[in-house]
C-alpha cells in the first residue's frame, strides 16, 4: 500500500530539469549548486522562480508541467486501488500529498566539479515518514466500515481520511547525505545541456518521504 501511493518525483520533474548552456557562454556561468536547489524547490516546495530563470522559462510553464504530470500521476495512483474515484478525490489527494511534500526539509551543499565537466552536489534531507501509518491506519477503518455495512462508494473518501491521519502523524528521522551527479552533454550546436542522473532523484525521492 505505502509503496503503490508514492508520489515519485523523478519522473514528475524530467520535464522542467534540465539546463542548457548555449556554446557562446562560458562554462563558469553555470551554477551547479543552484541548479539542484532550483529543481528540488520546484518538485517538492512549489517554488519555481529560481527554476524558472535557470531554464529559461516562466514560472507558469513550470508549474504547469509539474501540476499537469502531479495529476496523471495522482490519477493512476487512485485508480491503482480499485476502489471508485471522483475528480473531487483526486483534487483532495493532490492537495494532500503535494501539503506534504512541501514539509519534506533539506539542505544543498556546495557543488564540486570534476575533470570532465561535471558536477556532484551533496544534499542533506530529512525522512518524512508522510505514509508509514497508512496500511494499518487504513485497514482499521476499512474493517469498520466493511463491518458497519458502509456503502463501498464511501471507501474512497476513508482512504482519503487515512492518508491525511498518515501524514499528521508522520515522524522525522536523522538527516541523510544523497549525492546529486550533474552531467553534461553537447547537442549539435555545441551547446552544454546540463541534467540529474535520473538515479539520484530516485534514491532522494525514496529517502525523503521514508521509503528507502
Amino acid at each position: 500500500m505505502k509503496k503503490g501511493m508514492k508520489k515519485c518525483k523523478v519522473l514528475l520533474c524530467a520535464a522542467v530539469a534540465v539546463f542548457m548552456l548555449a556554446a557562446c557562454q562560458k562554462e563558469e556561468l553555470f551554477d551547479a549548486k543552484g541548479y539542484v536547489q532550483g529543481v528540488l524547490d520546484a518538485c517538492y516546495h512549489g517554488e519555481y522562480a529560481a527554476h524558472a530563470e535557470d531554464v529559461g522559462q516562466t514560472e507558469d510553464e513550470i508549474r504547469e508541467g509539474i501540476e499537469s504530470a502531479d495529476y496523471e500521476e495522482a490519477e493512476n495512483a487512485l485508480k491503482g486501488t480499485a476502489m471508485q474515484v471522483t475528480e473531487e478525490h483526486i483534487a483532495q489527494y493532490l492537495e494532500l500529498i503535494t501539503g506534504a511534500y512541501k514539509k519534506i526539509e533539506y539542505t544543498v551543499g556546495e557543488a564540486v566539479e570534476d575533470e570532465n565537466g561535471n558536477f556532484t552536489v551533496e544534499v542533506s534531507v530529512v525522512p518524512l515518514g508522510m505514509l508509514d501509518s497508512l496500511e494499518e491506519i487504513f485497514t482499521n477503518k476499512l474493517t469498520e466500515a466493511v463491518n458497519n455495512g458502509t456503502s463501498e462508494e464511501e471507501y474512497m473518501d476513508i482512504f482519503l481520511v487515512s492518508i491525511k491521519e498518515s501524514i499528521d502523524a508522520a515522524e522525522t528521522f536523522d538527516p541523510v547525505t544523497v549525492t546529486f551527479h550533474v552531467n553534461y552533454t553537447e547537442d549539435a550546436d555545441g551547446n552544454r545541456v546540463y541534467d540529474i542522473e535520473e538515479d539520484d532523484m530516485t534514491s532522494f525521492d525514496n529517502i525523503a518521504i521514508h521509503q528507502q
